[in-house]
């Protein structure tokens, strides 16, 4: 081959490269608009049929179980029938606090809340009622004080003050109060769903309109920022609230989950939900998230915001005493993730709600 046509192919190759990295460079701040008002929908789709509303249907059926396994060991206690029942509260507390990576809503408006998660638990108060002559039916128990409603003394009950309560430990005003908190907590998860869904308050639709008409939303922008200032809240409720008092004040007596020692789980289970939220993904299905439009224009803030939850989520991990050991004996492993979450949380209220504020236009 001759000089020029190597001078030739050189210069086209040349042309060919620098093209290539153009496109490359632009490729990100060329999005159709009309395919990311598309992708904006999506995502809010998904967040209701992939993420909420499965997850909210799983958490009655996991109530609904839990009534039934108090039911059966109350009909005929015996310890094999109390581990069932601690194992069915454990499989309905993962999926409530997954469930609390998105409190926006029914949630938060009706006080489904405080009305399941009030902690910690008084059992002072506990055992005067139990003491008591007072009628302990689903419809008394939901007049009193919200710390004696709910999973926690549940987990009282089932547990005991130290953990280990026995089938023989129970008394008849204990299975009394265990059913009818039993009933209340599946009352309140069952209307919970009921709220989402088309057939009931439709909830779902409130989202999906954003921008359309939506009584409380009106842009996708509002609806997308108020999904992640759920998110982040979260984050910002385990660091700073569920972890930091009870560690700052060196206290075991204020921990969340602290008769099972469930709650280092309860804290990794809500980032766990907060992180299902961000990806669009649940149980399996592979939605559009917060992440997909993130990743249409700044591929290195979405990349951040990932590594911050697996690196928060895997600093829950760490600790691997009951957290109400772990304040006295791993606060090292507690700081750390405790700086993890405040790293996490800060990306999210931070430069993910200025990058809507930039790239969401409706």
């Amino acid at each position: 081959m001759t000089h020029s046509h190597h001078t030739i192919r050189n210069v086209l190759f040349c042309i060919i490269l620098c093209s290539l990295s153009l496109f490359a460079c632009k490729k990100e701040d060329q999005v159709n608009p009309l395919n990311q008002q598309a992708l904006e929908q999506q995502v809010l789709d998904d967040f209701v049929q992939v993420v909420a509303i499965p997850q909210y249907a799983l958490l009655q059926a996991r109530a609904d179980s839990l009534q039934q396994s108090i039911e059966a060991f109350i009909q005929t206690p015996s310890d094999p029938l109390l581990e069932q029942a601690r194992l069915c509260w454990r499989q309905l507390r993962q999926t409530w606090e997954q469930c609390e990576g998105f409190l926006l809503g029914p949630v938060e408006d009706n006080e489904y809340d405080p009305r399941m998660d009030t902690w910690p638990v008084d059992y002072v108060q506990m055992d005067s009622l139990l003491a008591s002559n007072e009628p302990l039916t689903v419809q008394t128990i939901q007049q009193l004080d919200l710390s004696l409603r709910g999973f926690h003394p549940v987990e009282y009950l089932l547990w005991g003050k130290d953990g280990n309560k026995r089938a023989a430990d129970f008394t008849e005003r204990q299975k009394q109060y265990l059913s009818a908190l039993a009933a209340d907590v599946v009352q309140n998860t069952s209307q919970l769903y009921q709220s989402w869904i088309p057939e009931g308050g439709n909830f779902a639709a409130i989202i999906q309109q954003a921008g359309q008409g939506s009584p409380r939303y009106r842009s996708r922008l509002e609806a997308i920022q108020a999904i992640t200032g759920a998110v982040a809240g979260i984050c910002d409720e385990v660091g700073n609230g569920k972890i930091a008092e009870p560690f700052t004040r060196r206290d075991s007596l204020i921990t969340e989950s602290p008769f099972s020692h469930n709650s280092m789980q309860d804290f990794a289970n809500n980032i766990v939900g907060a992180q299902q939220v961000y990806l669009g993904d649940y149980a399996g299905v592979d939605g559009k998230g917060l992440t997909d439009l993130v990743a249409l224009h700044n591929v290195a803030l979405d990349n951040q915001i990932r590594r911050q939850f697996t690196a928060a989520i895997q600093s829950l991990q760490q600790v691997s005493l009951p957290f109400e050991q772990a304040i006295y004996l791993q606060r090292t492993q507690l700081s750390n993730a405790m700086e993890a979450l405040a790293n996490l949380e800060s990306t999210l209220s931070g430069a993910l709600q200025d990058y809507w504020q930039q790239y969401v236009k409706d």
